[in-house]
């Protein structure tokens, strides 16, 4: 490449900042425009399944990302009385950690200004057009080979362009926040685990994220008001799950609402601009890919791009690169989709489905697909320096 390829991206959140490092590290001139004062994570905690830490790896952020993290060992799900419903190890030679969003974003930014790229804060993006342009709520445009909407589930970009088939939000929503942690808040037979708690439409994620902090999601639905209020109704939700009691009378203020989205495009580009991440396929967080396959996609559209020596080459680039990572994103949003479902069965019939989806082999190679997936741009690779080592579990 004779002159390097200009790429202007909306949004600094994972996806964004992801596709910004790939795309800067093969040699593209790249500028990221975010509309808050300041890069900061939304939400709480992360899952990073095996997918996501390679492609962490191969973006040069996965030692950052996972300093302290927690490294889960089973998701186990709970009936309303406590009971086991399923037990489920992390496959052999797989991997799953959990850290505070925040960490993940930082350590995200620093791989992309490492690798040159120009962030911009306060740049409200209101619109795109399929050549390569972002529009400002200033009146500003900006031009270049390339654009990029990574700007949330009300993307301005893919609103432009017209490539919204539907956006649905859900019925259920989540609380979501972090707590101190104190020794003795897990018992010892529960070191390692994630621990999913149901009772009637109401659920309790508990999230180890490091030694010193858990990451609570309290699910419900959004017409179940007394649940869903930030100011947390801790004798309602401890009477449904009076063993973590503990836990939940320590939440404090910091607590967020917000239901699911999942959304569909006809495709996700138009001319010389493209759409990834929420702004593409939102989907339920069930099975905790929304922030992998988001960053997933944006390392795979770099590569994509690697071959690309003109702008007028890009829009069969971005087709091809649809093709091949489209169907894997629509497998894990159809299947994210259907396990939320089991949230509205009754207690016995839940516990039921789980257990017999779960002990089924075909079943559980659908949910995991996803994770054990090998991204573009990680087949093959070998980490540079420092790789990414996840296998010493914290325990709480």
């Amino acid at each position: 490449m004779n002159k390097a390829l200009s790429a202007i991206i909306a949004g600094g959140g994972l996806g964004g900042l992801a596709t910004a490092a790939a795309l800067a590290q093969r040699g593209w001139d790249v500028t990221v425009y975010e509309r808050q004062p300041a890069l900061r994570a939304a939400g709480s905690g992360i899952y990073i399944w095996e997918n996501g830490l390679r492609v962490l790896e191969a973006l040069g952020a996965c030692e950052d990302a996972v300093r302290d993290a927690f490294h889960g060992r089973c998701f186990e799900q709970r009936d309303n009385l406590g009971g086991i419903i399923e037990s489920a190890p992390i496959a052999a030679g797989k991997r799953l950690i959990t850290v505070k969003r925040s960490q993940l974003l930082d350590a995200l930014r620093d791989a992309s200004l490492r690798a040159g790229v120009k962030v911009v804060t306060s740049a409200e993006i209101i619109g795109a057009t399929p050549r390569g342009e972002l529009r400002f709520a200033n009146g500003d445009i900006a031009r270049a080979d390339l654009a990029v909407g990574v700007d949330g589930i009300w993307s301005r970009v893919r609103e432009a362009l017209g490539l919204e088939m539907y956006h649905q939000q859900t019925e259920e929503g989540a609380l979501r926040t972090v707590i101190d942690s104190r020794p003795g808040d897990i018992p010892e037979a529960d070191a390692g685990k994630y621990i999913e708690n149901w009772n009637g439409t109401r659920r309790l994620l508990i999230t180890p994220i490091n030694a010193q902090q858990i990451y609570l999601a309290l699910t419900c639905t959004e017409s179940d008001r007394a649940a869903r209020d930030t100011n947390i109704d801790k004798a309602l939700w401890s009477a449904a799950f009076p063993q973590w009691r503990h836990l939940i009378e320590r939440i404090g203020n910091e607590v967020s609402w917000g239901v699911y989205s999942i959304i569909k495009c006809s495709a996700w580009s138009a001319g010389r601009t493209v759409i990834l991440g929420d702004a593409a396929h939102a989907q339920p967080p069930n099975l905790g890919q929304g922030g992998g396959m988001a960053m997933q996609n944006g390392l795979a559209l770099g590569v994509a791009l690697e071959g690309v020596q003109h702008a007028e080459q890009i829009p069969a680039a971005l087709e091809a690169w649809e093709a091949r990572e489209r169907p894997l994103v629509d497998h894990c949003q159809k299947w994210s989709t259907l396990y939320g479902e089991v949230a509205f069965l009754p207690d016995a019939v839940r516990t039921a489905t789980i257990r017999g989806a779960m002990g089924n082999a075909w079943v559980s190679e659908q949910i995991f697909r996803a994770a054990n997936h090998v991204p573009s741009g990680t087949i093959g690779f070998v980490p540079q320096g420092a790789a990414c080592k996840v296998g010493d579990e914290v325990h709480v």
